[in-house]
């Protein structure tokens, strides 16, 4: 018997109907005003608000600034129009990103002036430029300060705060701090040294682009994070220490340097490592410096790394593998499978005896110019000379995610090689890039189904 999704859903009840959409992202929440009639005003009502710009702006080069000019104007005309007819007594999470902030002051204080008096326990303001993400790593002051009135919210358990200064004697007022997420601005380590260990609530921290920091060497006292993000932050010294006995996720993306970590093997769960401002090779020293930190890393179940990493990991004192063993059991690669990336590729398969699912991110990456490898390699012909016998491949692999691909030469090899040698694979999937030539991507993915597996239970999907 069919099914009519509107006769389905118009017999809840409003008060049931709030929390659901409260509960989705925000745009997902005006998607549901077509489901029915009793839907089409129930996002209004939503707790959980976010004013993103980028919903109204495009900022791509198809838009000339005076459509910009005429979209940022609907935005903001949006926002005054909903703040003025909301009607919900409290706002769990709230949530602005605009650029330009200077020019539209007023906006931005009735908006902080409703978050404050409707309760609202995460805040976010996002004042940096979405032109600003193009650039690697610059320098930007901060356009706009936290308003005062903010520091009275003793509830806030989340802040985010990009571009926007903020004073931090008046903001360790906030006894229920559990997530902070600070970018784009001026930062001492000092005040983040400050901030932990007086907040001693705060469970996540996140850096983004932060800069003017001397270090990062938190070492002197256990934090409490259970989760740490640094990006692209601007260190005076490269040098990262930190003891975080209930870390559970770290994600770093910078600058090789010195790395320092005191972490619980049986807590730590995952970890995302990427380099790619690096452009530079060197031999031995950041070679060594990236064994240091898989080995700080071992006990992670799931490990991201990028191509830098499998461009130089194998350059240090130990070529072929970490000696101790990786724990891993999902291991992502961004990567293009170039040449240069292979000898990284096998040190880590070689290291990660009990992987489970291997996930390929076709991502092209700087090929650094002066790359040496470790050992006498053949790298044009590596996939058809002898191979290393790694034990996940025959004891343990079991799911290949292959994400954007794109049917090149180096894949094509490289698929072909695990379809080959993987025992006990199950599953293949293969993503092709969705762009002007996705037919011939997947044409390509397809001369991988005759194939003859190692394994008889594979199965090879193209998506």
């Amino acid at each position: 018997m069919a099914c009519n999704n509107s006769d389905m859903l118009s017999p809840m009840h409003e008060s049931l109907l709030v929390p659901i959409v409260s509960y989705l992202p925000f745009k997902e929440a005006a998607r549901t005003c077509t489901l029915s009639k009793q839907w089409k005003d129930v996002w209004k009502c939503t707790k959980s608000i976010e004013f993103n710009e980028l919903f109204f702006v495009k900022y791509g080069d198809d838009f000339d600034d005076e459509t910009r000019e005429a979209q940022r104007r609907v935005f903001l005309n949006f926002i005054t129009h909903w703040i003025t007819n909301y009607q919900e007594n409290v706002v769990h999470k709230f949530s602005l990103k605009v650029s330009d902030p200077e020019n539209i002051r007023d906006v931005i204080e009735r908006c902080v002036a409703f978050a404050t008096q409707h309760a609202t326990k995460e805040l976010g303001l996002d004042f940096s430029h979405p032109k600003w993400e193009e650039i690697d790593f610059e320098i930007h002051d901060a356009l706009f300060d936290l308003p005062n009135h903010v520091y009275g919210i003793a509830s806030i358990e989340s802040l985010k705060l990009y571009s926007c200064n903020f004073s931090l004697s008046k903001l360790l007022n906030f006894e229920a701090l559990k997530d902070v997420s600070l970018g784009w601005i001026e930062l001492a380590i000092d005040t983040v040294k400050t901030l932990l260990y007086t907040c001693n609530t705060i469970e996540t921290l996140s850096l983004k682009k932060c800069w003017n920091l001397e270090h990062f060497d938190l070492s002197d006292k256990k934090l409490g994070l259970r989760r740490l993000v640094i990006d692209k932050c601007h260190f005076d010294c490269d040098y990262i220490a930190f003891s975080a006995p209930n870390l559970k996720f770290l994600k770093f993306s910078g600058l090789v340097g010195s790395f320092d970590i005191d972490i619980q093997q049986d807590v730590m769960e995952e970890a995302e490592i990427d380099f790619a401002l690096m452009s530079e090779f060197d031999e031995k020293e950041f070679g060594n410096e990236l064994y240091t930190l898989l080995e700080h890393l071992y006990s992670v179940r799931k490990l991201t790394v990028d191509s830098y990493l499998l461009q130089v990991i194998q350059n240090g004192d130990e070529t072929m593998r970490i000696q101790c063993g990786l724990n891993v059991r999902h291991l992502t690669m961004k990567t293009q499978l170039h040449p240069q990336e292979l000898c990284g590729f096998r040190f880590l398969l070689f290291s990660s005896p009990m992987l489970e699912k291997l996930t390929l991110e076709i991502d092209p990456q700087i090929i650094l110019p002066d790359y040496k490898p470790p050992y006498d390699v053949d790298l044009k012909n590596f996939w058809h000379g002898p191979q290393i016998v790694y034990r996940c491949l025959i004891k343990t692999l079991k799911v290949v995610e292959v994400n954007r691909f794109r049917g090149t030469m180096d894949e094509l090899c490289a698929i072909f090689y695990l379809i080959k040698v993987g025992e006990v694979l199950e599953k293949m999937i293969i993503s092709v890039e969705k762009d002007e030539h996705v037919e011939r991507h997947c044409t390509l993915a397809r001369k991988l189904l005759p194939v003859t597996p190692a394994s008889k239970k594979l199965e090879i999907s193209i998506k």
